[in-house]
C-alpha cells in the first residue's frame, strides 16, 4: 500500500481521494477546463550512455512542445488527455537547429527527424491507459505528492519495455532491437496556494523531465549497446505566442498543424511516436 499523503495546513485537497488527487494533478499538467489548452515547454539534452563505466556523452540538444487539452471523463475520476508533440534537435555549441547531424558515436552523417506526433493520448483514471509503440500499457495511477515550504510537487512516470514498430530484420540500420525501451519522469512544482484556489483550473508550473529510451531510428546505430537519456526542464505557456522565438518561428514556418490543439473527436486513434512516424515517412537505409 502507498504512504498516505498529507496535505499541508490550509489546503483542502484530499489526495489519497483518486477524484480529488487527479483533478489537482490535471490542473497542474494542463487545464481542467476543456474548452482551453495549453502549451507544454521543455528545453535540454539529449545524451548516450554506453556501459556501466562510460561516462554519458552530450549528443545535442533538444526544444519542444506538448499541445494539451483535457475532457473530464463522464461519470468516473479522472480525465481523457489529447496531446499534439513538436521538438527540434539542436548543435550544442551554437543553439542552432540542426538540419545534419554528425553522430559521433559511429562517425554517420544523419538527418535529425523531428519529433512530430499529431495523436498522443492517454486516459489518466486511477488506472492509467495508454497506447506505447502500438501496446496498451495499464497501471495503476494515484499520482504521488510532496510538499516542501510554499511548494507542491507532483510525479508522473511511465515505465515499458514494448514490441518494437521498427523490427531489425527490415530495419536493421534503424531498429535498436526487436523491443522499444521507454522510461519518462516529470516532476512539476507549483505553489501551495494556486493549488488552494480552486476558480484555477490551470496551474503554472516548472519542472524537470527526464528519458530513457532506445536509440532513435534517424541516429543510425542499428542494435549497437547503449541508449539514450534526456534531461530537460520544463514549464506550461497558455498560449503559443509565448514560446521562444526561435522555436516559435521554426514551427510556424515547418509545422503549423501541430501547433493547433487536439480535437477529442480523435480520441481512440493509434498514438503517434518517432518510431512509427519514421516508419511512416522514411525508408530503410541500404
Amino acid at each position: 500500500m502507498p504512504k498516505p499523503i498529507v496535505s499541508p495546513p490550509g489546503l483542502d485537497i484530499d489526495f489519497n481521494d483518486p477524484a480529488q488527487n487527479l483533478e489537482a494533478f490535471t490542473r497542474v499538467f494542463v487545464d481542467t477546463n476543456p474548452d482551453h489548452y495549453s502549451v507544454g515547454w521543455y528545453s535540454g539534452t539529449v545524451y548516450a550512455v554506453i556501459g556501466d563505466s562510460s561516462q554519458i556523452i552530450p549528443l545535442m540538444g533538444i526544444d519542444g512542445i506538448g499541445t494539451t487539452r483535457c475532457q473530464p471523463i463522464e461519470g468516473a475520476a479522472g480525465y481523457r488527455a489529447m496531446n499534439r508533440e513538436l521538438a527540434y534537435y539542436k548543435d550544442l555549441q551554437t543553439g542552432a537547429y540542426l538540419d545534419a547531424w554528425v553522430n559521433p558515436l559511429n562517425n554517420e552523417t544523419c538527418e535529425p527527424f523531428p519529433i512530430h506526433n499529431m495523436t498522443v493520448n492517454a486516459e489518466m483514471t486511477p488506472m492509467m491507459k495508454m497506447d506505447v509503440e502500438g501496446t496498451m500499457v495499464e497501471y495503476p495511477f494515484l499520482p504521488p505528492w510532496e510538499f516542501l515550504g510554499p511548494q507542491a510537487q507532483s510525479t508522473f512516470e511511465l515505465h515499458a519495455s514494448v514490441p518494437s514498430e521498427l523490427q531489425p530484420d527490415e530495419w536493421p540500420r534503424e531498429s535498436s532491437g526487436p523491443k522499444t525501451r521507454i522510461s519518462e519522469m516529470f516532476m512539476r512544482f507549483c505553489q501551495i496556494d494556486d493549488l488552494a484556489n480552486k476558480d484555477l483550473t490551470s496551474i503554472p508550473y516548472i519542472g524537470v523531465w527526464t528519458r530513457l529510451s532506445s536509440w532513435f531510428p534517424w541516429m543510425l546505430m542499428g542494435q549497437a549497446e547503449g541508449h539514450l537519456f534526456f534531461r530537460c526542464n520544463m514549464t506550461k505557456y497558455a498560449r503559443h505566442e509565448d514560446l521562444p522565438a526561435d522555436f516559435l518561428a521554426k514551427a510556424e514556418k515547418d509545422h503549423p498543424e501541430y501547433m493547433v490543439p487536439p480535437e477529442f473527436k480523435d480520441w481512440g486513434k493509434h498514438n503517434d511516436s518517432t518510431f512509427n512516424m519514421y516508419k511512416k515517412e522514411r525508408t530503410p537505409k541500404a
